[in-house]
């Protein structure tokens, strides 16, 4: 059964046969490739209704539909295969270009043993798959936390199989929709739900539920936003995120270029339909897939989402080679929103697994034996390029919270401030390892030093006559290393007190002896500690009690009255 209808093209409409729009297609191999059978993605010319009905009718089209708003359409032929229509079409005057939908897969390699420390997020030497690390050869996200530990405000997408948005340490990160809205996929309109999450590209649901066997996107998802600060689990680079699963990976890993461009133009539309709310502010999208070949009507989508100030992270690769000389795609596309990011291990070196490019991948960043999320409230470990693009992707969405850029300046930012390695120099754009907290410190408005002051403890007890001793710390915040001067208020008549060290630096504590006569008045004091650095002055209190001296009791024992004697 076919059904007739009608789709916008080239300032007219045109009729077009489709059926089972949505049905995943079969595949076959076109030049070493696996691609969707008897499919190619096509952009025309304008042209006449006639001049489109004798294509429809020469290649016997049973399946004709936009794909993205790029102008590409996904062509299906009953009878021809993709050699056979790509050498028919690529003749005709009136197509711009055609090409296989190619096959595409998430970059992973297989899950070996480890351990479970999130060492990319702080390297202190942990050994990670059986190899000692190098302390500091990380992302630098704990002083990064300082400045910022992620906002809402900012959506990063995850193309890939999905994500489990039920799961206890991502679902407080997960996107979710304020009210029903409407998107146009394929020439369809598709009504989204109130509380739905994102995109399911294979089925055209709202529904981006995880069901990968590797837990892939899930995975992916918690590098870039596992809730932080819960007790629970992993924390992601960003303690706070917006995420939003755009799924177009079925549970195998595998999917197509068509679903891809789906998956993005989901991602868009819904950041237009939100507009005016912002709560769709999608500007980040993370790529842990790659495969097939070049394909313009991917390459148009992923500008077209450049257009909508939209940063594209893609994984370089997982076959150790020059993606200069082997291209690796989406990594590999000469658009300005692309970074491509390699792999390197917690000793900062390459990934042995890991594609690298001078001319074509921009950054390093962890991605061998990273401990993320899993399905069904697991967590697991995996390596690969899959596991070091979402720390990129999860890096500036932490950039973002503080700091206004455009696409263009956000990359820059990232790329301008890597840390310089050995293993990545010549062999990527930046020459260096990302750093988090170096990026967003460029960008964000200058700290204020600060400082708070603590006595420990909050109150002693003494009689008249004797000594005590309160031990007075300096906290820093905002950079603050200043000396800071000490004294105290409060004290009673016939005290004295003295601090130790005064003034005192932050790194050591100061000790503050206050000394009584044997008269001072019995009372609790309430002392207040100042201290002062520059125009700083802070303050903290602490009690002093002092008890009043009773004397012994005298007794007169008659040495006969022995119930007196202890």
């Amino acid at each position: 059964m076919h059904r007739l209808a009608r789709i916008a093209f080239a300032g007219v409409f045109v009729l077009s046969f489709t059926t089972f729009v949505f049905a995943q297609p079969q595949t076959q191999n076109y030049s070493g490739r696996t691609v969707a059978a008897r499919e190619v993605l096509v952009r025309f010319r304008p042209m006449s209704q006639q001049v489109l009905t004798q294509i429809i009718q020469a290649h016997d089209l049973d399946l004709m539909r936009p794909v993205g708003r790029a102008g590409a359409f996904r062509l299906r032929s009953r009878r021809m295969d993709v050699d056979a229509l790509i050498r028919a079409l690529s003749t005709h005057p009136n197509v711009l270009f055609v090409e296989p939908n190619y096959v595409i897969r998430a970059i992973g390699v297989p899950n070996d043993p480890g351990f479970p420390l999130l060492w990319a997020l702080e390297n202190t030497g942990q050994v990670v798959l059986g190899v000692p690390g190098t302390p500091g050869a990380d992302i630098h996200a704990v002083p990064a936390w300082d400045v910022s530990t992620g906002s809402t405000l900012n959506v990063v997408g995850v193309v890939d199989t999905g994500i489990d948005y039920t799961h206890s340490d991502l679902a407080a990160n997960v996107w979710s929709a304020s009210t029903e809205f409407t998107v146009n996929i394929g020439g369809v309109d598709i009504t989204c739900p109130a509380g739905s999450h994102g995109f399911n590209a294979i089925t055209h649901e709202c529904d981006p539920m995880d069901d990968a066997t590797s837990s892939h996107g899930t995975h992916v998802s918690g590098t870039i936003g596992a809730v932080g600060n819960n007790t629970l689990g992993v924390v992601g680079v960003n303690w706070t995120a917006s995420i939003m699963g755009l799924k177009f990976l079925n549970q195998n890993g595998s999917g197509f270029t068509s679903d891809a461009i789906d998956a993005i133009d989901f991602a868009i539309q819904a950041k237009t339909i939100f507009g005016a709310t912002g709560e769709a502010n999608v500007r980040v999208l993370s790529n842990s897939w790659g495969g097939g070949g070049f394909s313009f009507a991917l390459m148009n989508e992923i500008a077209l989402a450049n257009d909508n100030d939209i940063l594209f992270v893609a994984a370089a690769g997982n076959n150790n080679w020059n993606n200069d000389i082997f291209p690796t795609y989406p990594a590999n596309y000469d658009v300005p929103n692309v970074i491509a990011v390699a792999s390197t291990t917690n000793t900062d070196e390459k990934s042995g697994f890991s594609n690298y490019g001078a001319a074509t991948v921009h950054l390093g960043a962890p991605g061998s034996g990273i401990l993320s999320t899993a399905r069904n409230d697991g967590y697991r470990i995996l390596s690969g390029t899959s596991m070091a693009a979402p720390h990129v992707a999860g890096a500036a969405a932490l950039i973002l919270s503080v700091c206004s850029l455009m696409t263009a300046g956000l990359k820059s930012n990232l790329l301008d401030n890597v840390d310089p390695t050995a293993s990545m120099a010549g062999i990527t754009i930046s020459g260096g390892r990302l750093n988090v907290d170096q990026a967003i410190r460029a960008c964000a408005p200058p700290l204020t030093p600060d400082f708070a002051l603590s006595s420990t403890p909050l109150t002693r007890t003494i009689s008249p006559g004797d000594s005590t001793t309160y031990t007075i710390s300096v906290t820093p915040s905002g950079g603050f290393n200043g000396a800071v001067n000490l004294t105290v208020s409060g004290l009673p008549d016939l005290a004295t007190a003295t601090f130790d060290p005064n003034p005192m630096l932050v790194s050591e504590a100061s000790t503050l002896t206050i000394t009584t006569e044997s008269t001072v008045v019995p009372a609790t004091y309430t002392l207040t500690i100042t201290g002062t650095s520059g125009s700083l002055e802070r303050t903290a209190s602490a009690e002093l009690v002092v008890t009043e001296t009773v004397a012994p009791e005298s007794h007169a024992i008659s040495p006969g009255n022995r119930s007196d004697r202890e």
